[in-house]
């Protein structure tokens, strides 16, 4: 499997040349859901031990300071990937499928290439896992859209768009519990607010 997807030699089709030499590049969806599905796919819970296994067998490399801050093979400009431990288990996976440059050396076509990708992606995972929930809205930095996927296991796969930047997230089924659960509170605090204490009474 490792030699598989090490690198994914598989020629993008979205990148530019920038002035100084270097590429913006987008990772084409031929290249990121292959890498997605491993994570999404995995049984849970997935174990901090199982997640760096799974990063050997990517043959991604860890950050020296940070053992689950990851440099992938999408040379997209150091690290791109990483996950959140939660008492030793995976509670969240993130990575990049952009370059992440200052927006002055973002070329002009940038936001373009990077909605043609997510179009492209959230059509292939539709074929995978169906249609998933699209959210739009307006944000502090331009127009955002997302779409999250959730499977039987009770894992979810979120893709993000915003501007130059497209990014995923895998969510264990521990953290979406907990933010139902959360969600549930807020609900029922908002319909029935607890009372605050009389202190006079006291």
């Amino acid at each position: 499997m490792k030699d598989d997807y090490q690198h994914a030699r598989i020629p993008y089709s979205y990148e530019r040349e920038l002035p100084d030499g270097t590429i913006y590049r987008v990772v084409p969806p031929e290249v990121g859901v292959p890498v997605i599905r491993l994570w999404l796919e995995h049984e849970w819970p997935m174990s901090v031990r199982e997640g760096l296994e799974l990063r050997d067998r990517l043959g991604w490399q860890s950050s020296p300071s940070d053992e689950m801050m990851f440099t992938t093979g999408h040379d997209l400009g150091g690290k791109d990937a990483y996950f959140i431990d939660l008492k030793g288990h995976v509670d969240s996976f993130h990575m990049g499928l952009a370059s992440r440059i200052p927006k002055a050396s973002a070329p002009p076509e940038a936001p373009a290439l990077v909605r043609r990708a997510y179009d492209q992606y959230v059509r292939v995972l539709t074929d995978l896992y169906g249609t998933g929930t699209t959210k739009r809205f307006q944000g502090r930095n331009g127009p955002q859209e997302s779409t999250t996927w959730t499977l039987p296991s009770g894992a979810s796969l979120t893709v993000g768009v915003l501007g130059r930047i497209i990014d995923v997230t895998v969510d264990s089924p521990a953290a979406n519990r907990a933010a139902e659960a959360e969600r549930r509170y807020l609900a029922e605090e908002a319909e029935f607010p607890t009372e605050p204490l009389n202190r006079k009474g006291r």
